[in-house]
């Protein structure tokens, strides 16, 4: 082998071990990071006492208190999608430093091809969130008698309909995301 190619692939080398720690790094971080967003749910408790306290207006606190779990979705489904995102990395990273033999001595042979679920963390928080979120729906059916105006359901529904529906939007597109880089990474390619 010439000096150039030893001195190539010990680079790379170097290259690949250094993003591979950078990507670990970026998981841990994530994962250390989700635990804020549990503020949310704290948030929207409060703003719910206030309602219940007469703090605040039903439709008002309630449309707030929705909106900040939404939020919360939103935040989830985004970190969960870069967490899988540098999961694939971290795997093609070790697939161009492991032989495959590491696999099934290093690392369990399943780990060869990273899984394109949910990641449990993440999931635990969505569900979190989503129970938060039918936990205010039941308080505002609760608390916002029949005989309260019809407009003033205008906007707790409205906040429910649109947040819904960015959400979903929001859990499509980062879905179709992930399911095509896994796609251009671990996919056989022929031709």
């Amino acid at each position: 082998m010439s000096d150039d190619q030893s001195s190539h692939d010990n680079k790379r080398g170097d290259f690949i071990k250094e993003m591979y720690r950078v990507y670990w790094a970026n998981m841990s971080r994530s994962m250390e990071g989700i635990w804020k967003v549990l503020a949310p749910i704290t948030v929207g408790g409060t703003i719910l006492a206030g309602v219940h306290k007469d703090y605040l207006p039903a439709s008002v606190g309630i449309s707030l208190a929705d909106l900040v779990v939404f939020w919360a979705l939103n935040i989830t489904i985004d970190l969960n999608a870069w967490h899988r995102r540098n999961l694939f990395f971290v795997v093609k990273a070790e697939q161009e430093f492991l032989i495959k033999s590491d696999y099934g001595r290093l690392l369990p042979a399943k780990y060869s091809q990273p899984s394109t679920g949910w990641i449990t963390f993440y999931l635990i928080n969505l569900l979190a969130f989503i129970a938060f979120l039918g936990v205010s729906t039941l308080y505002a059916l609760l608390w916002m008698r029949p005989s309260t105006m019809c407009w003033e359901w205008l906007l707790p529904v409205g906040v429910v309909a649109l947040g819904s529906a960015l959400t979903a939007y929001n859990a499509y597109i980062q879905e179709r995301s992930a399911r095509s880089h896994f796609d251009e990474l671990f996919q056989d390619r022929k031709g």
